[in-house]
């Protein structure tokens, strides 16, 4: 009876880390796509300053702007190594493999490794297909 209420225990501590990391997970996947989709809206404006102001560009007018992207790219980077340290963590609690290896895909462009499911290239910022 007591190994059956261990395996028991077990089963609902497992459940318990599995289900806090997948919500942990889920919003920081949410916030990533959040800080992308503002790199975009960023890059637009960038676009738009430029072309308004074709005759007479300097790289001074848009250097706010960059200086945005460069922080959310950071902040990118921040919440992706939280994603690997809840992984970590989960495998350290549960012990083994209970985590599935990342998978990489590779950007057209640099070729550097990223997370499948990323809108831009870790490195580079070019948009992934």
């Amino acid at each position: 009876m007591a190994g059956f209420m261990d395996s028991v225990n077990k089963g609902l501590a497992t459940i318990n880390v599995k289900t806090s990391n997948l919500m942990e997970s889920s919003k920081i996947k949410t916030s990533i796509t959040n800080k992308e989709n503002e790199i975009v809206q960023i890059k637009a404006v960038i676009g738009e300053t430029v072309f308004l102001n074709r005759n007479n560009f300097t790289l001074d007018m848009v250097s706010q702007q960059i200086a945005d992207i460069e922080e959310r790219m950071r902040s990118i980077e921040e919440l992706k190594a939280k994603m690997v340290e809840l992984e970590e963590a989960e495998r350290s609690i549960l012990g083994g493999n209970s985590v599935a290896p990342v998978a990489k895909v590779f950007c057209s462009q640099c070729g550097a490794p990223n997370i499948p499911g990323s809108k831009f290239c870790e490195k580079c910022g070019a948009k992934m297909e």
